[in-house]
């Protein structure tokens, strides 16, 4: 089936205005690009099922997009850091200086991509099967059906695009907004989320007692590329998004997020591992195009300086403890970490089995990452050098006068030689052996850019899970539910089936379970279709996990730790949990929880590096003064990124160590 292409400038026209001419509605209905009524019926089905399954087909909706993933792990990474990259936190890659996302290269790429999407290809086919169906006179049951489902999906639209902006172009649910001559309203989070959170609750209600017969659930099973005719699956997935909706307005409706959480006892949630709402590359991409061309594991192969791992997460989350040791050279007593604690640990419950699914070890079977914090070089005991010293620090060209050149890496494939002062001079070997791994980390001349190579210096993301072209882009996943009933439970937002504590260790062994998956059954290689990339090391490709570790051991450990947290504490661990979840697929959900925990943590809970401005919104394409001014007029007195939006219930912008 065609997906529904209706050009981005035409449909926002629709959007902002009423359409006065039945036949260029018409001849805009029946665009040869576009999904039309002859095309339903040479397929067998209606076209308002034509309509349905092109909405969930749409780019960046409930699968991934090469453009916007590029620019969401480029520059959304640098706002909340879900993985690292290392020449932003070192003196020799940039200079110690306040620097934003908001001015450079990427800015429109980041900030005006979900605000085009929900105001064209997410929309478009929303707004023709509502015009269909309200203008049709024989209505079947799988029609009403699919109507229903779809006032779900624009919800979801305007859920991402609200969070993300504030004010957007609104459509009431029911209306097909210029195609039958309703002008769309700029509408603000205080507005939307009340509507959407009642669409919800109607949408599900509908659900609760239908039946389909044998004909109607093949169909329907045929036509749903997401949940696969599930009817359980669209309530389980209904439900968690309303628990969604209901926890971002908690700081400002709190009786609003009370109410749902009322409504929601006793109703399906999403709660296994493979509970997501999400489409796959694979399933929309043709095969050859995907890896080069439009998938979103091209925006991870292109962004490799994101992929390093990152301390917060190995060892503040995941328990992973360099073990330190000192060794006097020169006089001067220097710090290193001669290893971890992950091949124990992870045997014995005490570190997070997702270290050895997520992650991947430096060269020497470490798992230690990169602080957030700017490293200068000033202090020869930083984190950064003493994880790097313990490359070479007890290695003998340190001592031996005859040996002038420094191996490491496997099979010792890489090296260093020393320069003639240091070849004259023990005493100034260490230095220059750290300075030199310095500049070769923040260069990334260590991996030669390219992630999943064998020699990198510090640990970085696992190629495996995040190269599964078979991946589902998690839109919303059971873990981040468990995580919301987890938070809702510990601040007291309205009843739980369940404590704070047993919805934090089911969030933790779902998702254990969910990226031991994601890794152990990726069954790509460099010769399949798709293919991985050629520069990729195929011990890196073919390094599974040496087993599944248990999950629940780890989560009663973690659980344990939790139980002595004071409820600030405990809502940061829970939102820990969420970023690490989502990692480099999702970056959109742990930025508005980012943004809206600020007020209740008293703090930023987000790993944020210490030379970029927090940016508290999305600005808005300048195209719209043109297009629209009188909703121009509406949203420039806000187009602000250090505005914060409503449901965060702060009017003072975050500010972090440089501002």
């Amino acid at each position: 089936m065609k997906y529904v292409k209706i050009k981005s400038a035409v449909l926002l026209t629709l959007l902002l205005s009423s359409v006065a001419c039945k036949k260029n509605l018409d001849d805009l209905y029946q665009n040869p690009d576009g999904y039309s009524r002859s095309q339903a019926n040479n397929s067998g089905v209606s076209v308002i099922a034509g309509f349905f399954t092109s909405q969930l087909s749409q780019g960046f909706f409930l699968t991934g997009d090469y453009g916007a993933t590029y620019h969401q792990v480029r520059s959304g990474n640098r706002t909340i850091a879900s993985s690292m990259q290392a020449y932003n936190v070192m003196s020799e890659g940039s200079a110690k200086a306040l620097a934003d996302v908001e001015h450079d290269w990427g800015t429109g790429g980041f900030n005006e991509t979900v605000f085009n999407f929900v105001n064209t290809q997410w929309i478009t086919p929303i707004l023709w099967a509502q015009h269909e169906f309200n203008s049709s006179t024989k209505r079947t049951k799988l029609d009403s059906l699919y109507i229903n489902l779809m006032h779900v999906l624009k919800g979801f639209a305007y859920q991402r695009a609200t969070d993300l902006y504030d004010k957007v172009p609104y459509i009431e649910t029911g209306s097909a907004g210029g195609l039958d001559g309703i002008k769309a309203k700029y509408l603000g989070q205080s507005d939307i989320y009340p509507k959407i959170i009642n669409d919800y609750k109607v949408a599900e209600a509908a659900l609760v007692s239908l039946t389909l017969s044998s004909t109607e659930q093949a169909s329907f099973t045929q036509q749903d590329i997401l949940l696969g005719g599930s009817i359980l699956q669209w309530r389980k997935y209904i439900n968690s998004l309303r628990l969604r909706a209901a926890m971002n307005v908690s700081e400002v409706m709190p009786q609003l997020t009370s109410q749902v959480l009322t409504e929601l006892q006793g109703k399906p949630l999403l709660s296994a591992y493979n509970d997501e709402a999400g489409v796959s590359d694979v399933t929309l991409i043709a095969l050859n195009r995907i890896c080069n061309e439009l998938g979103i594991t091209r925006a991870y192969r292109e962004r490799v300086d994101d992929c390093r791992a990152g301390k917060k997460f190995l060892q503040d989350v995941m328990n992973v403890t360099p073990t330190q040791t000192s060794k006097v050279v020169n006089g001067q007593t220097l710090q290193y970490f001669s290893g971890e604690n992950s091949a124990a640990g992870l045997v014995a419950g005490t570190v997070d089995p997702r270290v050895s699914y997520i992650f991947a070890p430096d060269w020497s079977g470490r798992y230690i990452g990169l602080d957030t914090k700017w490293d200068g070089n000033t202090d020869p005991n930083s984190y950064l050098n003493k994880a790097l010293r313990g490359m070479y620090i007890n290695d003998p060209i340190l001592t031996d006068i005859n040996k002038t050149t420094f191996y490491y890496g496997v099979n010792n494939s890489q090296s260093i030689a020393l320069d003639a002062a240091s070849k004259a001079d023990l005493t100034k070997r260490e230095a220059f052996l750290l300075t030199n791994l310095r500049s070769r980390l923040a260069n990334y001349d260590d991996n030669q850019g390219n992630v999943g190579t064998e020699n990198p210096l510090i640990a970085e993301l696992n190629i495996r899970p995040e190269f599964n072209f078979a991946a589902k882009y998690p839109t919303i996943h059971a873990v981040e539910t468990e995580l919301s009933l987890a938070e809702a439970a510990v601040r007291g937002l309205g009843p739980v089936s369940g404590t704070a504590t047993q919805h934090y260790k089911n969030a933790i062994i779902l998702s254990c379970k969910y990226w031991y998956n994601l890794n152990i059954n990726n069954q790509y290689s460099k010769s399949t279709l798709p293919a991985l990339p050629t520069t990729m090391d195929d011990s890196r490709i073919n390094n599974r996990p040496a087993m599944e570790y248990n999950a629940a051991a780890y989560a009663d450990f973690a659980a344990s730790k939790f139980d002595a947290m004071s409820s600030q504490q405990k809502v940061q661990a829970i939102f820990d949990q969420l970023q690490l979840h989502y990692q480099l697929f999702n970056f959109e959900v742990p930025y508005t929880a980012a943004r809206r925990l600020i007020k209740y943590v008293g703090t930023n809970p987000a790993a944020m590096y210490e030379r970029y401005k927090w940016k508290e919104r999305m600005t808005y394409p300048s195209s719209v003064q043109a297009s629209d001014p009188d909703g121009w007029a509406i949203i420039s007195p806000s187009n602000n990124p250090d505005l914060p939006v409503w449901l965060t219930g702060r009017t003072t912008k975050w500010k972090n160590a440089l501002e």
